[in-house]
């Protein structure tokens, strides 16, 4: 998925699926860091021991906490913080300490961390995340879709917040989304006038978060650098051997990238390429870390177009595919074969489900059932233009399946291009479309239903599949993942099996995160529930 060009309909056709029933900144203080902060030159911030730079390919979108659904995440998780905070072992306290539900998990309420200052120096109290998610709600762009379930927020006191829902959800899973959960400083922002003019402030370089760094406005460039000092007011507090600045620094050239932080010019970096990671494992200078990621590759049929309308083609296709070899080639070991649409270490992910595994003569069996015993067909395959892992994959399977006698033209396109087509009659549309998948927060229900639920209007269902009996299952499924997770993952299981069954797409592999960091910097961990995201405050000085 590329947020970038899909946030508003995304939030919109989740928002319309589930409201139609289907779901069975700173003042003094700000002034005072950035007049400081803006006496240091560039190169003083790239010697002094503390600083720690992130060296990143992309440039930032927006600093609006309700809006950013992008890039800019890598700035907004460090300088704001959520009720609670997602971590792979489970949901800890974030700036809410603890929480419950009622029994069918219709009502939650929330408890604060108390004594957390904004950056502005006011304290954060229930009605700050009231209007922060409201705000959110209000808006209606982005990741606001989130909060869909919320029918109405109630302050208890100033550090208990109640939230009454419209239909049971996880509600302590949603308040630790990557994107629309973050909480602000109502006080401050209220009194600058409209959400637009809010947004507008925002984006001048400026921050009204909780987090332990906040933004330095003097020295904000989204094309370039973003730089960021530590709050000094921390509710976490600090030690000594964390780092004052934490900058951003735009490096789009991946091989600048390696050479800077192998030569401490960076601290740290990611998406190197993956031909050069076996001599940076045994360069002394630097660190390799990998971690599986909640991203997927798919390549989805066109179950509205002949021959692929008919499920034996499509599932002899899916056995017509070397899932090890691409793994190996595309990306030298540095993830696993999928084992279904859920990536590992999510609810929803079954190590023993029962997926397609490279088998010819199966293939072939299966065609020669379905009617085509010599293949005699031809498929076009689009990919994201620029994209070598998916143009690798698309080679392989090219040659693969002319070994059953299919001939597949592939045909690169931008995103913007592949999706349009994708979205216009399925009958004039590609045969196979290839694109990544990844959570705007950590629950299957991101998955199977953006990309498989049943659809009036294509959006993201670019296999154009549609089955009643899937669709209550992941339904009702996510009603129970904060009440009865054991039994939400019984029927996303469910599920699952029929997507294996009906084979609507191929299941490729999850590619893992690969951080690069020099050894002056230890305490690094990657955290998969906020992608590209480096948490400075857990850094320390080697």
């Amino acid at each position: 998925m590329r947020k970038e060009i899909a946030v508003f309909v995304l939030a919109i056709v989740i928002f319309g699926v589930v409201a139609s029933g289907c779901i069975s900144g700173g003042n003094t203080s700000t002034t005072q860091t950035q007049s400081t902060t803006s006496k240091q030159s560039s190169t003083a911030e790239k010697t002094t021991t503390n600083v720690v730079i992130y060296g990143y390919q992309s440039e930032m979108i927006t600093l609006d906490p309700s809006t950013e659904f992008s890039n800019s995440i890598v700035v907004l998780a460090n300088v704001y913080e959520c009720l609670v905070k997602y971590t792979p072992d489970g949901l800890k306290p974030w700036l809410a300490t603890s929480w419950e539900s009622n029994k069918n998990g219709t009502i939650w309420t929330f408890h604060l961390r108390k004594g957390v200052k904004f950056h502005t120096g006011n304290l954060m109290t229930a009605e700050d995340v009231k209007w922060s998610v409201e705000r959110t709600m209000r808006m209606g762009m982005g990741p606001a879709f989130i909060w869909d379930p919320v029918k109405k927020i109630e302050v208890v006191d100033n550090y208990t917040v109640k939230f009454y829902l419209k239909y049971p959800a996880n509600l302590p899973l949603i308040a630790s989304s990557a994107y629309g959960a973050y909480i602000m400083d109502s006080k401050y922002l209220s009194k600058l006038g409209d959400d637009k003019a809010i947004a507008a402030w925002f984006n001048k370089g400026q921050d009204a978060g909780t987090g332990p760094y906040m933004i330095v406005k003097d020295k904000y460039n989204p094309k370039t650098e973003i730089v960021l000092k530590k709050f000094d007011d921390y509710w976490g507090g600090w030690s000594n051997d964390q780092f004052d600045l934490a900058v951003i620094k735009i490096i789009p050239d991946a091989s600048l990238r390696e050479q800077m932080v192998t030569s401490g010019e960076i601290q740290i970096t990611r998406d190197l390429p993956l031909d050069d990671l076996p001599k940076l494992k045994n360069n002394p200078n630097v660190k390799v870390d990998q971690t599986p990621s909640y991203q997927e590759l798919y390549a989805f049929f066109n179950t509205k177009k002949a021959p692929l309308n008919n499920k034996l083609v499509r599932q002899a296709l899916s056995y017509a595919v070397p899932y090890k070899d691409i793994v190996d080639y595309v990306l030298h070991g540095y993830g696993e074969v999928a084992k279904g649409p859920i990536p590992k270490g999510m609810l929803g992910y079954f190590e023993d489900m029962k997926t397609y595994t490279y088998n010819l003569d199966k293939a072939k069996q299966l065609l020669a059932q379905a009617g085509y015993p010599n293949g005699g067909f031809k498929l076009m395959l689009t990919y994201t233009q620029g994209d070598q892992a998916e143009a690798k994959v698309a080679e392989i399977i090219k040659a693969e399946w002319k070994k059953l006698g299919i001939d597949v033209e592939i045909r690169p396109m931008n995103w913007e291009q592949q999706w349009a087509l994708a979205k216009s009659d399925p009958t004039k549309a590609q045969d196979i479309l290839m694109m990544y998948w990844w959570p705007t927060y950590p629950t299957p229900y991101d998955f199977l239903f953006n990309m498989f639920h049943c659809e009036k209007e294509i959006n993201f269902n670019l296999c154009y599949y549609c089955n009643e009996e899937f669709d209550k299952a992941i339904d009702k499924a996510v009603t129970l993942e904060g009440i009865q997770p054991d039994k939400a993952a019984s029927l996303y299981k469910k599920a699952e099996q029929m997507l294996v069954e009906d084979a609507p797409a191929i299941f490729l592999y999850n590619p893992d995160d690969v951080y690069v960091y020099h050894k002056s910097i230890s305490g690094f961990k990657d955290n998969p529930g906020y992608p590209q995201v480096v948490f400075f405050y857990e850094l320390h000085k080697a």
